[in-house]
């Protein structure tokens, strides 16, 4: 079943150590997470302390549910708030397929505050980085904005350590 939505990070940091962190973090509330990493035993969910360490460089999907019971009842109900309002995700990412991209830009990126900032094109250099796409059950829940929130700030957290 098909279901969730998805939102897109565009990074410079190193991607597998972000989901390594951010899912280390997680691990505590959800000790018995299970995650199924591309390319690693057939997508079979292993716990996360097994797998960590599978978590392959460059480009890679980590599909991760709190328990057996929600990684079972993923295919009947997909990517949805289940049990105590939290659901499975999952994360995809590989390196930029174009070296530039034309974007809009509608915040200011020096983050500055105040009038005179306009809205205005401009081109992403994309070479050498890499997307992020995080498959959440909604936008709107508290628990897909934790996890949003989470792993930008843990690859936020590995381009200092780059």
């Amino acid at each position: 079943m098909i279901t969730g939505h998805d939102t897109v990070f565009v990074t410079g940091a190193p991607v597998d150590a972000g989901i390594r962190a951010m899912l280390d973090v997680l691990h505590r509330r959800w000790p018995k997470m299970l995650v199924a990493v591309s390319g690693v035993a057939d997508g079979v969910f292993l716990p996360w302390l097994t797998a960590r360490s599978d978590v392959p460089a460059g480009a890679g999907e980590v599909l991760v549910a709190r328990d057996a019971q929600m990684e079972q009842r993923w295919d009947e109900v997909g990517y949805s708030l289940m049990e105590y309002d939290e659901g499975p995700f999952a994360v995809l990412y590989q390196p930029a397929g174009r070296t530039a991209v034309e974007i809009r830009v509608d915040e200011d990126p020096y983050g500055r505050s105040g009038p005179g900032f306009e809205p205005h094109s401009a081109t992403l250099v994309t070479a050498g980085l890499s997307l992020v796409t995080v498959v959440t059950p909604d936008l709107e829940s508290r628990f897909s904005r934790q996890i949003l929130d989470a792993l930008r700030q843990a690859l936020i957290s590995q381009t200092r350590h780059t």
